[in-house]
């Protein structure tokens, strides 16, 4: 049986740095946003269209685009949105049954759930002080702007979560772990998601 570790993250949590560091320490193959390719590549899609999908739940006045040979993938009347999600869906299912993984977002947890796997829901939050120094440093933007993006970007992940799943994004009890990273540090949360997983 495989082991999979999916991560909840707020943004500027450090959570996508949480999980590439934990992948290299199991060495386990680490999947995040590579996941919009590999959906592209299996769908027929542009790499762009699904990019703009990516995470948000399904926008009625965005439909399925048209992929580069000129011809619609999965059906013209499914948002773009839903169609990333049913890619992803089948890609992730097919992670799980073939190696030990660590999978960064997109309702993994979820999709996982039935799954014959041995699976660790982890999510990670931080007060909003330390994201917006996080976002600061990482993006060099203000105070002002780090506080915009961490408000837009929480509420489509929340959308996009409790939009497909039966659960709700950020809940304690929609998790099996759940860590403050600015409590802990980013090696300390490493070492506490490898030890429950081992």
């Amino acid at each position: 049986m495989k082991k999979i570790i999916t991560i909840g993250r707020q943004f500027g949590s450090g959570g996508r740095e949480i999980g590439e560091q934990l992948a290299k320490k199991l060495n386990y193959t680490f999947y995040d946003r590579n996941l919009i390719i590999l959906a592209a590549e299996k769908g027929g899609m542009s790499h762009e269209t699904l990019n703009a999908a990516d995470e948000r739940a399904a926008n009625p006045w965005l439909y399925a685009a048209m992929s580069q040979t000129g011809q619609t993938s999965f059906n013209p009347n499914i948002s773009t949105n839903d169609t990333l999600f049913t890619l992803q869906a089948g890609i992730i299912k097919d992670i799980a049954k073939t190696e030990n993984a660590v999978i960064v977002g997109r309702c993994s947890d979820y999709i996982l759930r039935n799954e014959d796997v041995e699976l660790l829901n982890v999510f990670i939050y931080a007060p909003t002080e330390a994201r917006v120094k996080r976002i600061m440093e990482r993006m060099d933007v203000t105070e002002q702007q780090a506080l915009q993006l961490i408000k837009k970007k929480d509420k489509e992940r929340k959308c996009y979560y409790d939009f497909y799943t039966d659960k709700k994004w950020a809940s304690h009890s929609s998790y099996d772990l759940n860590i403050d990273s600015n409590r802990f540090g980013i090696e300390k949360a490493v070492e506490i998601i490898a030890s429950a997983i081992e």
